[in-house]
């Protein structure tokens, strides 16, 4: 474990341990921790055994009351519920709570107080319905209504509208590539979209996203071509499916799994089930396979891939209609509500771009919602003009 005046400290912990989640291991690091300092046991006592009568600084004891209530209830009713399924979906007041106890608690031990201010004036454009546009073979670009109704300018036949998104129609399979059409999605800042591909496939696409594929697949591969971050559910074939990010290829036959490539030097491919190999052109005759819950983190600039155990449902989190942070920075967190709000952020402060959230978040709750659940931790504070946020503390 980490001395509790380092910011990273793993409070993950903590809130895992009110939880009753831990594991062996994990209690072993906590003990540690808790036997390094009476003031680490002190906070831990302060946290576990928190009294609403007492409130914290900063916010009222009406306020802590009523949120307290309501996360005690849904602590207990998660407890339940972790038998049948991986995931706690939290509502935005257990959100509160899980953001102060995954980092907030460092800057309550340190004893900072800092009253609430709530955040106003903030653009009010509903976020996630700006129109992909489909760009197709011919260079058309046209702008796509939930319904699908702009398809009859260009369908032909072979797209069809979806509940969700548009259908290919499984037609001329065995078209040889030279004469296949490619078609490219383009998916703006607030937007979302999903597409089933010719063989079945199904792709959600995230904001600012491009996504390039056939209109039938040839005989010989499946290969698409990735910017931005999209959640796959590969359908089975004895064709191999490619995905092309950059200079990275993911390489599945038939599974479940997220590409992210917002950071222009990193390709991030989190694997849900079934089996991935993801190789880089620097280093083509190197494929690293993955297993799910296992990311594999490519860099870009030299080919050089990592794999991690991470949590993959939280990956693909934005799928389901969520942001699930776990131990993410400020930064981290502000880059993913710009592009989903579509506003620009600024920061005044270098030193609050560190500090880190774990929590989970309705997408569709408002933005304004989103940043007075940040701004009531106590340990930052957002300004705005017009449709640029200013990150003051």
């Amino acid at each position: 474990m980490k001395e509790a005046n380092d910011e990273s400290l793993e409070w993950t912990l903590v809130r895992r341990s009110l939880m009753e989640e831990l594991t062996g291991e994990e209690q072993q690091q906590l003990n540690t921790w808790l036997n390094a300092s009476p003031a680490h046991q002190a906070y831990y006592d302060r946290i576990s055994g928190f009294n609403p009568a007492e409130g914290l600084p900063g916010l009222s004891k009406e306020q802590y009351e009523r949120d307290f209530i309501r996360y005690v209830s849904l602590i207990r009713q998660a407890k339940r519920q972790q038998k049948r399924r991986r995931l706690v979906y939290f509502t935005r007041y257990a959100a509160v709570f899980v953001v102060l106890l995954a980092v907030g608690v460092y800057f309550w031990y340190q004893g900072t107080s800092v009253s609430e201010t709530p955040v106003t004036s903030l653009p009010l454009a509903v976020q996630g319905k700006p129109q992909p546009i489909l760009v197709t073979e011919e260079g058309a670009r046209v702008l796509l209504d939930e319904q699908g109704r702009s398809l009859q300018q260009i369908s032909h036949g072979r797209i069809s509208s979806g509940k969700h998104g548009i259908v290919y129609n499984n037609i001329s399979q065995g078209t040889t590539s030279a004469v296949v059409g490619h078609h490219t999605l383009i998916i703006p800042r607030g937007g979302e979209y999903r597409v089933e591909l010719a063989d079945g496939t199904i792709v959600w696409l995230n904001s600012e996203t491009e996504f390039s594929y056939p209109v039938s697949f040839a005989d010989s591969t499946r290969e698409v071509t990735l910017k931005g971050e999209a959640y796959f559910e590969v359908a089975k074939s004895a064709k191999p499916f490619k995905v092309r990010v950059e200079d990275v290829v993911v390489k599945v036959y038939g599974t479940h799994f997220n590409v992210n490539s917002y950071d222009k030097e990193r390709v991030q491919t989190v694997l849900l089930s079934g089996s991935v190999g993801v190789s880089s052109l620097k280093h083509p005759a190197v494929e690293q396979m993955i297993k799910p819950n296992e990311m594999a983190d490519v860099n870009v600039l030299t080919g050089r891939c990592e794999v991690k155990t991470v949590d993959a449902a939280a990956y693909a989190a934005w799928k389901d209609g969520y942001f699930s942070f776990e131990h993410e920075t400020l930064e981290q967190i502000m880059e993913k509500l710009s592009r989903w709000y579509d506003v620009q952020v600024t920061f005044e402060n270098d030193e609050v771009r560190t500090h880190r959230f774990s929590g989970r978040v309705d997408r569709s709750e408002s933005f304004r919602g989103v940043l007075n659940l940040l701004q009531r931790t106590l340990l930052v504070k957002f300004e705005v003009e017009g449709n640029r946020i200013i990150v003051t503390k």
